[in-house]
């Protein structure tokens, strides 16, 4: 076994044998483990271990500056992160280290590559993570603990629906810690975010973790698991955090490039035969644990890209087959201007009504399957000249509630909000309007309501909606009504 004896201390050594862009092949360190960290001569932190066979040791290296032969060192340790309160508002980079000039971050040293909890850790997800997002907490509400995939081709939104969801967070109780990778993104696209983040307030209760597609695989590789250990840091105080990976394609396309450089045998599409339990380790992470352990939580939304709509190829049926639902963003509703570009028919969420609110599931309980009906009549419409009454009805109905769906970004909406909205619609309340009316009279009666009748919307997050509350929301339309139709 190659060792140096120093003051009767042996430590194993390792030379490197092949390298390129960081990643390199080591000869020695025959006792080494995954994920191990290794050390330079001078003892600081070098590289990680991310593999190993009868002949090499697979690195990666933190820097692009060794050279071949050149000396490393066991540590003996995992590769870990100092975590702490001070994390939150701070703009880290992949290895956990601060990128935003504010000093280092005290806190114990926390594993970044953990197991994910037993099942008997587990609680079943129940509680709801509103997201202000209508076509989402209408119709794919998601629960604290969940797995949601946010999916579709580049520019159609999918950043924005979830940085929304982080906004969203920031009056949410009980409260929610939130935790942004940027993994593989543009240096600009950090920079906006931290804007968005500081104008909005929401720093207060967000880290950010972010390694850009100029820096190296190492911190490409490891800046999911750097977030994810910070979430599990909050989750394991018996808090509720939320972790967002954007995006794993571009994460799965480093760890390719990885494999290659490496010279691992590729499987489908190049990508080495280990991504899938990669992103599955990962993913797994995010739990509703059981009040004996703490009772905290900890909710995943990964983001994919696809090329032109597919959701066959091999990255996403891995990361569909791993969560529990997605958000498929379809370019074709992007392009007719329906915004946020989700199609409800296409998406799904496995936790579902289990954890949206009472109030708003009774009030939306039918719109999946309204929905569902209106895409069929169009179709019907177009093969028959004349329709009944009733067919008219439910197209009308099915195009107010598509039109009463769409968001403005950056623009919040309560879930209690969404119930007085929801009521309306189902009662008939804008049935007496033009339909180049429906979104001035939206925004109207959300104003409304929000300043003139805030008591409605306390009274229905508390969970109550009877018959006085339907009356009052009544009261609260024809208000608005009023002032809409005044001249």
């Amino acid at each position: 076994m190659p060792s140096e004896r120093n003051r009767n201390t042996t430590r194993e050594i390792g030379r490197i044998v092949s390298y390129f862009s960081g990643v390199a092949k080591v000869r020695g360190l025959p006792h080494v483990f995954m994920h191990e960290l290794l050390l330079d001569k001078d003892g600081a932190p070098a590289a990680l271990v991310i593999g190993f066979d009868e002949r090499f040791v697979e690195a990666l290296f933190f820097d692009e500056t060794a050279d071949l032969g050149e000396p490393v060192f066991r540590s003996g340790k995992p590769f870990a992160v100092a975590v702490s309160e001070e994390v939150t508002g701070r703009v880290l980079d992949g290895f956990g280290e601060p990128r935003d000039g504010s000093g280092g971050v005290n806190g114990g040293a926390r594993p970044v590559f953990a197991p994910a909890p037993p099942i008997i850790a587990r609680e079943p997800v129940a509680e709801p993570l509103t997201t202000g997002v209508k076509v989402i907490d209408a119709t794919l509400s998601l629960g604290r603990g969940q797995r949601e995939l946010v999916i579709g081709d580049r520019k159609l939104g999918k950043s924005t629906i979830v940085e929304d969801i982080v906004l969203n967070q920031r009056d949410a109780e009980p409260p929610v810690r939130c935790v942004y990778v940027i993994c593989g993104g543009k240096e600009r696209k950090l920079a906006e975010l931290v804007a968005l983040f500081e104008e909005r307030g929401a720093l207060a209760y967000t880290t950010i973790v972010a390694a850009t597609a100029d820096e190296p695989f190492a911190a490409q590789y490891l800046a999911p698991f750097v977030g994810c250990a910070v979430g599990e840091y909050f989750r394991d105080r018996g808090e509720d955090a939320l972790v967002v990976y954007d995006d794993l394609s571009h994460h799965a396309k480093a760890y390719r490039s990885i494999a290659l450089l490496l010279e691992r045998a590729p499987g489908r599409e190049a990508y080495p035969g280990d991504v899938f339990s990669l992103h599955a380790g990962l993913l797994e992470r995010a739990a509703k644990l059981s009040a004996a352990r703490g009772g905290g939580s900890l909710t995943a939304l990964p983001i994919l890209e696809t090329q032109e709509g597919d959701v066959t190829s091999f990255i996403p049926t891995n990361l569909i087959s791993i969560t529990d639902g997605q958000i498929y963003l379809e370019r074709g509703l992007f392009q007719k201007g329906f915004l946020p570009a989700v199609n409800v028919g296409l998406s799904v969420s496995r936790v579902g009504s289990q954890a949206q609110p009472a109030v708003l599931k009774r009030v939306v309980g039918g719109i999946r399957l309204a929905l569902a009906e209106h895409k069929e009549l169009q179709k019907l419409t177009q093969l028959e000249s004349v329709v009944s009454e009733q067919t008219r009805e439910n197209i009308h109905r099915g195009e107010l509630t598509l039109e009463l769906l769409k968001q403005d970004k950056h623009v919040s909406v309560s879930w209690p909000e969404q119930a007085v909205l929801f009521h309306a619609v189902e009662r008939g309340f804008f049935d007496t309007l033009k339909r180049e009316q429906w979104s001035g009279f939206e925004k109207l009666l959300r104003s409304v309501m929000k300043h003139r009748y805030p008591q409605v919307l306390e009274e229905i997050e508390k969970g109550t909606f009877n018959d006085e509350t339907e009356r009052k929301i009544k009261e609260v339309v024809e208000d608005a009504e009023k002032e809409f139709l005044s001249p």
